[in-house]
């Protein structure tokens, strides 16, 4: 079986399908992985799978006409000479351009992983140029994988996918949670430096792009209204700024300071050697397909708190995890962070609950199987058709 899975972002390729690729090479699958060109992540891809064959198709995640068409027919010849029995499509842009491609060449075994909707916002679709472009996806792949129950129900709810179509691998997620060793917090020593920074203050996590649809602003409120209350505190920021200016523009505004409220880390390879310092992490993310940070984190025992959104609440299980509020409700938000600050005892049986709830369902070996179940039977269709 020759197997090849076609991503827009080099980094999704590069963090959702740790351990995966192996499992299925040691399974009798040749694996081919199309991702753009990136000097940082060509490099480290490599050295987490060597023996893994990397081709490089530039993608971009804007529209361009022009680029869209050539990537196209790149694609085209791409699988033209790999002849693969199986596609596996990743993040909008690759997926349209992929399964345009696969249906030109008459590829009989083409696979979606939606893992979200970018037409989305909250618990309501926007039907505009995205919306169509993601049906268009959903109507021409063979089989799609939804990253989540919700997200499933979410989409056919919605006439982005067909019932029928679209299914869910095992619990969901792309590829599990390493709770055995990456995020088990046995393994992870606290850094003395980082406990230095905190020096005991309430320590409040947000782990994802600094961009409005991820919900930075909203966190930047809660953690305002936390001062204002003079609640002692600090927030850790990990990941990248995407805002173009306006993420420091909103500090400022709620009167925030870096090094001194917050602190700011950028995009780190191992954020949970961060993330194992907070108590709880507020990711009031606004689009997700599966909140898998949230899920991470409850595997290092830390609570989560975020909105009632299609994604998000498969990774939290309101009340017994974390917390989940209406959308947009900055008051709850704040109301369900502070509540963490005054009942430690609450922190401490969420984050003990979240994790004992990650082993029982995101076993990444079991998503694997059940994948590579599901590559065969669509193969053994194939063969009998």
């Amino acid at each position: 079986m020759k197997l090849i899975h076609v991503f827009t972002a080099p980094q999704s390729a590069y963090y959702f399908l740790d351990g995966q690729l192996e499992y299925m090479q040691e399974n009798g699958v040749k694996v081919i992985v199309v991702i753009p060109s990136d000097q940082h992540f060509n490099d480290a891809f490599k050295q987490k799978h060597p023996q893994v064959r990397v081709l490089h198709i530039n993608f971009e995640r804007q529209i361009n006409f022009k680029t869209d068409l050539s990537c196209l027919f790149k694609l085209i010849k791409l699988f033209k000479n790999e002849k693969p029995d199986i596609i596996h499509l990743h993040t909008p842009k690759a997926s349209l351009l992929g399964v345009i491609a696969g249906k030109f060449l008459f590829k009989k075994n083409i696979i979606y992983q939606m893992h979200g909707l970018v037409s989305a916002r909250g618990n309501t679709v926007q039907k505009g140029i995205l919306y169509r472009m993601e049906k268009l996806t959903c109507s021409l792949a063979t089989q799609v994988f939804a990253v989540s129950k919700s997200l499933k129900n979410f989409a056919t709810e919605n006439k982005v996918c067909k019932a029928d179509k679209i299914t869910v691998i095992e619990n969901g997620t792309i590829n599990g949670i390493d709770f055995q060793n990456r995020f088990n917090p046995e393994n992870i020593t606290k850094d003395e430096s980082v406990k230095n920074l905190i020096n005991g203050r309430f320590t409040i996590g947000y782990v994802g792009r600094l961009s409005e649809e991820k919900g930075i602003f909203d966190y930047i409120k809660v953690l305002a209204k936390l001062k204002q209350e003079k609640t002692p505190f600090t927030g850790f920021i990990i990941g990248p700024d995407e805002s173009e200016g306006e993420f420091k523009k909103c500090l400022s505004k709620n009167n925030l300071e870096i090094d001194k409220d917050i602190y700011c880390f950028g995009e780190v390879e191992k954020p949970e050697h961060l993330m194992i310092h907070l108590d709880v992490l507020l990711l009031p993310t606004k689009r997700e397909g599966f909140g898998l940070v949230g899920a991470e984190a409850n595997s290092l025992e830390i609570p989560v708190v975020g909105y009632d959104i299609p994604g998000f609440k498969d990774a939290i299980v309101n009340q017994e995890t974390g917390t989940l509020v209406p959308f947009e409700n900055i008051e709850k938000l704040f109301e369900a962070t502070k509540n963490y600050y005054h009942k430690p005892d609450l922190k401490i049986r969420h984050g003990l609950n979240g994790r004992k709830r990650v082993i029982k369902d995101f076993d990444s070996k079991k998503i694997w199987q059940t994948l590579l179940n599901e590559y065969q039977t669509l193969l053994k269709n194939q063969n009998t058709n």
